[in-house]
């Protein structure tokens, strides 16, 4: 058992040495202030596209909530009795 503590030891402080020498990852660049960075400008098919998908997902949003709103008129049910 002592032997397999001292060997999970070695590995361990091998994986620290070369996360330490290894240099930093780089991820994507900083997103602008606009959020489009420097991409090239969408065709018109794909910007209606995007505002045809936008529009959607409003309709969808607007659905779900009318799912949880009371219809007007409907009976209130009794509250229960403590």
């Amino acid at each position: 058992m002592p032997a397999f503590a001292l060997i999970a030891a070695a590995l361990l402080a091998q994986a620290h040495a070369q996360l330490e020498r290894a240099p930093p990852a780089r991820g994507p660049p900083p997103a602008t202030r606009d959020g489009g960075g420097s991409r090239a400008p969408l065709s018109r098919e794909d910007d209606a596209l995007i505002k045809q998908l936008a529009l959607l997902e409003k309709v969808e949003f607007l659905q779900n909530l009318e799912l949880f709103e009371e219809p007007k008129g409907a009976p209130k049910p009794p509250a229960p009795q403590p």
